[in-house]
This record gives C-alpha cells, sequence and structure tokens, in this order.
C-alpha cells in the first residue's frame, strides 16, 4: 500500500498555510482519504452552530466535527428520542438541542427565539441539513409526497435563509449558510427528491449573490450516495456501492470535513457554491 504525504515535501512556511494534513492511498483499486485535522480544536472556536436535521446521518456528523473544533452546536430535529441519544453519547457542554420541525413555517420565529434563549445570543453559522426521502417513483408520486418532499427539502431551507439572514443583516452579524444538497441536483429529476436538489443548487448560487455585499457568505455540499440511515447504510459497516466509480458510499465523517472548512475562515472566498462531494458518482 502507498502513502502519499501531501504536504511532506512543502516548505514549513507553506506547510502553516494549511488546514489539513491530507493522506491519500488506493486499496484494491478504490480511493480513500484519511482527512487528519491539524489545528484540531480551534477552526472553529467559539462559533456558534445550529444545524437542522443534526440527529443523525450527514448533520450528525456536520455537529460531530463542529464540536471536535471548538464550535457552539445547537441541533434542531423532530425525534427527540435522537437528539436525547447523541446528547447522552457526545456529553459535550457545547451541544444543544431542540425539538424542531422546520417544515412548519409558522414555527421559524418562535422555535428561533427559543434558540436565542438557549445561547444567550444569535448563531452565525446555519447548516441546512434536514432531508427526507419518501418512496418516489414518477407514476407513484402523490401529492401528499410531493407537499412533504418539498416542504422539509426546499421550503424550509429557502425560510430558514431568509429568516436568519435578515437577522444578521440587522445586527451586522457576518454570518455563514451551508445548505445540504445532493448529486441529484447535477443530473435530470423526475421524483420530487430530484427536484428539491436543484431547487437548493439554483438558491444557494442565488443567496451567495445577494448576500454577499452584507458579509454573509453562503455555499452548499452535494453529498453523492452517503452511507446513512436515509439510505439504510452505516458507515461502520459494508460501505461498497457499485455505482460508483470509486466502488463505495461516500461517509458522512468526509462531508462533515468538507462543511467544517467552509464553515471556518479559510473559505472566505468560496461564494454561492455548490461542492460536489460524490466519489466522481456524477463524472
Amino acid at each position: 500500500m502507498r502513502i502519499i504525504n501531501v504536504l511532506k515535501n512543502f516548505p514549513s512556511k507553506i506547510k502553516g498555510f494549511f488546514k489539513f494534513l491530507i493522506t491519500c492511498y488506493r486499496d484494491g483499486g478504490v480511493l480513500y482519504a484519511n482527512i487528519q485535522t491539524v489545528n484540531k480544536g480551534e477552526t472553529l472556536s467559539g462559533k456558534r452552530v445550529l444545524i437542522t436535521g443534526g440527529g443523525s446521518g450527514i448533520g450528525r456528523a456536520i455537529a460531530i466535527k463542529a464540536l471536535s473544533e471548538g464550535a457552539i452546536v445547537i441541533i434542531a430535529g423532530r425525534r427527540k428520542n435522537k437528539l436525547d441519544s447523541l446528547v447522552r453519547e457526545l456529553n459535550n457542554p457545547n451541544l444543544y438541542t431542540i425539538e424542531w420541525d422546520v417544515s412548519d413555517i409558522s414555527l421559524i420565529e418562535e422555535k428561533y427565539n427559543e434558540v436565542q434563549e438557549i445561547l444567550n445570543q444569535d448563531v452565525e453559522i446555519l447548516i441546512n441539513s434536514a432531508g427526507v426521502l419518501l418512496d418516489q417513483k414518477l407514476f407513484r408520486t402523490t401529492e401528499d409526497v410531493w407537499d412533504k418532499t418539498y416542504a422539509v427539502n426546499s421550503k424550509a431551507v429557502y425560510f430558514m435563509c431568509q429568516h436568519l439572514s435578515n437577522i444578521w443583516i440587522k445586527k451586522k452579524i457576518k454570518g455563514k449558510i451551508i445548505n445540504v444538497s445532493s448529486t441529484s441536483g447535477f443530473y435530470g429529476a423526475v421524483i420530487p427528491y430530484g427536484m428539491t436538489k436543484w431547487d437548493i443548487v439554483g438558491l444557494t448560487e442565488g443567496l451567495g449573490k445577494e448576500l454577499i455585499s452584507k458579509g454573509i457568505i453562503v455555499n452548499g455540499i452535494a453529498p453523492g450516495r452517503t452511507a446513512t440511515e436515509m439510505l439504510g447504510r452505516d458507515s461502520c459497516g459494508n460501505i461498497y456501492d457499485s455505482y460508483t466509480i470509486a466502488k463505495r458510499f461516500c461517509l458522512p465523517e468526509e462531508i462533515a470535513e468538507l462543511a467544517s472548512f467552509l464553515m471556518g475562515d479559510s473559505s472566505n472566498f468560496i461564494v454561492g457554491q455548490t461542492i460536489l462531494c460524490d466519489g466522481g458518482y456524477t463524472l
């Protein structure tokens, strides 16, 4: 097995510029990435982060990563048992949770007021990670499935961005928004899930243009097929995937590393982009 240290031959001054040490290697034709944090616990120190859908999957991984980098994290989720389980597991004084169904737009102001009370101040970073994937085929899609999918995956994202950015502008907070889309937002779709992910790519670009002049940076992440509960996979189990050229599922932790970079100051000149993390799935 050949291990390539990307920074091995770099001068010490250049090494200091990088936030991460990336070690890449190939094993059996499958590309893996072992990403280690150099300045662990420093990159998000004291940052206040609100993560929707953070009780499981990608949102959960982002929450764990943000906490490891010194952030104060509040997770919004529908399932109290998931939230309570995560609190017990992590046992971190910087982790807070709130029961919140983001698909109910009428609750956004009330629930965000609760967030402000819990933290005694505003959040600086919003991660829109909540999402649903219902039983969807072209000729099986019902109006109810359509409405539920759009309510969580698209409508909630729009109005969460609207509410938070409005507050940030009024209070002159230079915030960051990261919207979790999908590779489904990069090719044709005839099911509501894929269509909502197209929405998020366009919204991220539009908000990026609109809000950068106010000091608010908006970007997105488009994960490929990821080993999460949504797809019936576990990152600790079998992650083989014949559909991707990398022959494996993406790990939630890999998405979290990208999210951590976008939350930090090193990404401040990236605006309105939805970054693919899919092992070559869309090539």
